[in-house]
């Protein structure tokens, strides 16, 4: 009931009319379940609690679908039996703890699989019974009793094998390993159920390893693996100056949307050069290095001076269109994500691709044309072209969150920075606010004062972005 794993939730189809109509007057929606994980009759739908800015998640069912992972392959036809015994405990509307103790068993052996049975039948220390199935065990036997397990059973006795689930629990509760027994009671009862199954058994088989297949991180380098957006995916974009908090920010709304959601970070700043980037600037150093060494004995202006000095701004503008390449390649990568329906975050923007007025050649943006000017050769020029281009591919987010922090402020949170570089940034971002305000280039912005405290803020981030999911 605190929220930290997904409440289950059984509704009748009688009622799926109304039960919906409550969920869009709380602002719980719905969404994708993950690749994978979608199941006949079963719905996903997230809440947001306005006060502690917590996700929670509701899982839907409109009948009992459940077995193994991936597949879930059996429809019991209890519904009527769960809804018609259900009691007030705990606050909630909850099933008869016989009923549930009932259908838990039947999870857990439709879950049993064969490798479980080698940590049965060898010395692990694990079981195939998990240690939250077995707590989950004993507090339900803590509110009923055998006699009324049996009852219960005897009146399902056409649907449900009664000794089967009582043999089973006989042995659950003695915490020992089972050896072949679980093993034989799933096959059992995978057999008894045969009626009940959506597809045959050899097809269940292939969907779960395909499943499997599929989640192997050398096919994907990120596979998803959450519950993405109905809508489509969206991608945001945090800007500020220094000392806004954009890092820390972008983390803390990744974990608070990963919880559930597909999400992933892109970082387009400069500070995560790829080793192609690193190595062009271990060069423009060491030929940085060797021309000083060489103008204090030639001359700066020298003819060995110069032709110097021409290989060290090459590498260095080729360092430049690596970084940009390296951007333009995680663009991409967010991108595809996004289309997928996942929440892509970006730390950092290249701001020429949302004004290239205003961020030419400032706060990771191209460079090369802003140093030469109109004064290079023609290989710089060439590279200066190639930096642009890939800039130029790279659009506006569809959200640009604005962390909007006073030069005051930033400079108590960095104050080993320059003040008036701190000042420039500042103002440049507060241009950017107003661009986006005035949608002159259609821009759709979050604006946030990054002067207050972290918490608010993030609370604010994250009422903001429920907005939009």
């Amino acid at each position: 009931m605190r929220g930290e794993t997904d409440l289950d939730l059984l509704v009748g189809r009688e009622q799926i009319t109304v039960f919906r109509q409550i969920l869009h007057e709380q602002d719980i929606k719905p969404f994708h379940a993950a690749p994978g994980r979608h199941y006949p009759a079963v719905e996903n739908y997230l809440g947001f609690d306005e006060t502690t800015g917590r996700l929670f998640h509701l899982h839907v069912h409109y009948q009992l679908v459940l077995g193994e992972q991936f597949v879930k392959n059996y429809r019991l036809p209890l519904e009527d039996q769960f809804l018609d015994s259900v009691q007030q405990r705990h606050g909630a509307r909850l099933p008869a703890p016989e009923l549930e103790i009932i259908i838990l068993s039947i999870r857990i052996l439709l879950k049993y699989r064969d490798r479980d049975l080698l940590r049965d039948i060898l010395p692990f220390r694990s079981t195939g019974i998990s240690t939250s199935f077995r707590k989950e065990i004993d507090w339900l036997l803590a509110q009923t009793n055998r006699e009324r397990i049996e009852q219960i059973l005897s009146e399902l006795s056409e649907t449900i094998p009664g000794d089967l689930i009582l043999t089973f629990l006989d042995h659950a509760v003695t915490g020992r390993k089972a050896g072949f027994k679980l093993f034989f009671l799933r096959n059992r009862l995978r057999r008894t159920l045969s009626l009940y199954q959506r597809t045959n058994p050899f097809a269940a088989v292939l969907r779960y390893f395909g499943e499997m297949w599929e989640r192997r991180k050398f096919l994907r380098s990120s596979p998803i693996t959450r519950m993405t957006l109905p809508a489509g995916g969206l991608t945001l974009a945090l800007i500020g100056a220094d000392g806004a908090g954009k890092s820390t920010m972008c983390k803390a709304l990744a974990k608070w949307s990963s919880w559930k959601l597909d999400t992933h970070v892109y970082y387009l700043g400069s500070k995560l050069p790829s080793a192609r980037s690193k190595f062009l600037y271990f060069v423009f150093r060491m030929i940085r290095r060797g021309h000083r060494l060489l103008a204090g004995v030639f001359g700066e202006r020298s003819f060995v001076g110069k032709q110097v000095a021409g290989f060290r701004d090459f590498f260095l503008y080729w360092h430049y269109l690596s970084l940009a390449q390296d951007r333009y390649q995680r663009y991409l990568a967010g991108m595809k994500k996004s289309m997928a329906g996942s929440v892509v975050i970006f730390d950092r923007y290249p701001l020429e691709s949302i004004d290239p007025q205003i961020g030419f050649g400032r706060m990771d943006g191209s460079k090369i044309a802003a140093i030469i000017g109109g004064n290079g050769g023609r290989v710089a020029q060439r590279l200066a072209s190639a930096e642009k281009a890939l800039y130029e591919k790279i659009r506006p987010p569809e959200y640009l969150v604005i962390l909007d922090v006073s030069p005051e402020i930033s400079f108590q949170r960095k104050p080993d920075h320059q003040r008036d570089v701190l000042k420039a940034k500042s103002q440049l971002i507060g241009q950017l606010s107003a661009l986006a305000e005035s949608e002159a280039r259609g821009l759709r912005r979050i604006y946030l004062n990054a002067d207050m405290p972290f918490e608010e803020v993030f609370l604010q981030l994250k009422k903001k972005v429920w907005g939009l999911l």
